[in-house]
């Protein structure tokens, strides 16, 4: 979904929820104020209803027990049923009138006589009990107006209850009116109506407004992802036109300074790739300061690798399963350098030349570049099983390291340059891998990198040894890749 529709929908989601949150408190509020309204205009009629009951007649009608035959049951009964006939009315409309009393053995209500509308329903006898369900507040003393609407078969009410007391203040009964709720109803009904009506032309406003918006949005977040995805592709040229006066003009600015700043760093990339390997050039271009390349002088450690006899075996084979090979063997070996940080400084025919330490500083070059050497012979020897099952024959690989202080810079012409590392300690590197052959071993060190990882790695100690083409012995050591212990551990 693109983010104008997204944007679109928040806009109206927004709108809808905040209108149905705003029509849902203005319901609410009016409903409870139309139903206040109703009840005090119940409390003014049970107030006003209570002073036309003559309290003689509701005691001789007590007196004679109910006697509906008796005169003050008639009297009683028509000036209740003044009081119901004339209170309904359009806005309150008198459902049922009728006079209740405390029984005081069991705090109950009893009825003393029930005027209902239809004589055929509702009519409760004398000394009948009135429904517990009924919120009749114990000690009634003043006249009350229940504060919920209830239901039962005969309809929705309201009710209000005022006491009737006699000359001496003493109370007589309860009078009870329930008043019909159908004009609550129909109220809140039409302001119901009146407010899905605000909220149709609300959404219909927010929907106008929504679109408009986003569309504005949108536009200009259309050119910058527009810009962003030419520079995705490589075309660093590329930059946004957008001008406004908001906070996309400056992701413009932003976007355009990131650009220039990805063709910068290209135009050096492609520059640089011509010095190091695709390692180190990654590498080189996360640190925060450049390095220099023009004659640096630092402490690095040289490993040597060569094939035993791999130019005997190249004489025998097509050029093509050569490099077919080569290329199996390097990709190999060159997977475990870059495991140990090593950087490849170039291939010697069936042979390499790597730096631990340059052009990136490495604390623990020497111990990388020894648990590199045991896992490129452990990477060999899985590789000659394979071969030996397609029919070819196994290598052995020798490997000579040393560490020392070595220049590292430019060396070639104008036209073909190579970074690589140049002094004795190279030199020494790559005469203890010839004396690997010599002397029969996989492995061999000098004693400078034997003194940094000895308390690691089980070795041989091969005392002091010439080494071809150098004046002078050297203190030496080799190891067994498959004499070594806690290799995991030291990963």
């Amino acid at each position: 979904m693109k983010f104008r529709t997204k944007l679109f929908y928040s806009f109206i989601a927004l709108g809808l929820m905040s209108t149905l949150l705003a029509l849902f408190i203005i319901y609410g509020e009016a409903s409870r104020l139309l139903f206040d309204e109703i009840r005090g205009k119940i409390l003014s009629l049970v107030i006003n209803s209570e002073r036309l009951v003559d309290p003689k007649t509701v005691q001789m009608y007590i007196d004679d027990k109910g006697d509906m035959s008796a005169p003050a049951y008639q009297d009683l009964e028509q000036e209740l049923l003044s009081i119901r006939d004339i209170n309904r009315r359009s806005d309150i409309y008198v459902e049922f009138i009728y006079l209740i009393k405390r029984d005081p053995d069991s705090d109950r209500y009893y009825f003393l006589m029930d005027i209902g509308s239809d004589y055929t329903h509702r009519k409760r006898r004398y000394g009948e009990y009135y429904p517990s369900r009924m919120e009749i507040p114990p000690g009634l003393s003043k006249p009350f107006v229940t504060t919920h609407i209830y239901s039962d078969e005969w309809g929705t009410y309201l009710s209000g209850y005022a006491p009737i007391y006699d000359a001496q203040g003493n109370e007589l009964c309860v009078l009870g009116i329930d008043v019909e709720t159908r004009e609550i109803y129909v109220e809140l009904e039409r302001l119901l109506l009146y407010g899905l009506i605000a909220f149709a032309i609300s959404i219909l406003v927010a929907a106008v407004f929504a679109y408009f918006l986003s569309k504005l949005v949108s536009s200009s977040l259309s050119i910058l992802c527009d810009t962003v995805k030419s520079i995705g592709k490589g075309d660093f040229s590329c930059r946004s036109p957008l001008h406004t006066r908001d906070e996309f003009n400056e992701l413009s600015i932003a976007i355009n300074q990131m650009a220039k700043g990805l063709e910068e760093r290209e135009r050096l990339k492609i520059g640089f790739a011509r010095y190091v390997s695709q390692y180190a050039l990654e590498e080189l271009l996360k640190l925060d300061k450049p390095i220099t390349l023009e004659g640096e002088r630092k402490k690095v450690t040289i490993l040597f690798t060569d094939l035993r006899d791999f130019t005997m075996m190249a004489e025998e084979l097509p050029p093509e399963e050569v490099l077919k090979l080569l290329n199996e063997y390097y990709e190999e070996m060159i997977e475990v350098i870059f495991n140990y940080g090593g950087t490849l400084d170039k291939f010697i025919g069936d042979g390499m030349m790597v730096e631990f330490g340059a052009p990136l500083e490495d604390k623990l070059q020497e111990l990388h570049a020894v648990l590199a050497a045991i896992h490129m012979q452990l990477h060999l020897d899985k590789l000659s099983d394979k071969w030996e099952k397609e029919g070819r024959r196994r290598f052995i690989m020798g490997v000579g390291i040393h560490t020392g202080l070595a220049v590292l810079g430019n060396i070639g012409s104008e036209k073909r340059m190579e970074y690589t590392a140049i002094g004795d300690a190279v030199n020494v590197a790559s005469r203890l891998e010839r004396t690997t052959k010599k002397i029969d071993k996989r492995i061999i060190i000098s004693k400078a990198v034997y003194e940094k990882v000895k308390d690691h790695f089980i070795f041989e100690d091969l005392k002091e040894i010439e080494i071809p083409g150098r004046k002078g012995i050297i203190q030496a050591y080799s190891l067994d890749p498959y004499a070594q212990k806690d290799l995991h551990r030291l990963q």
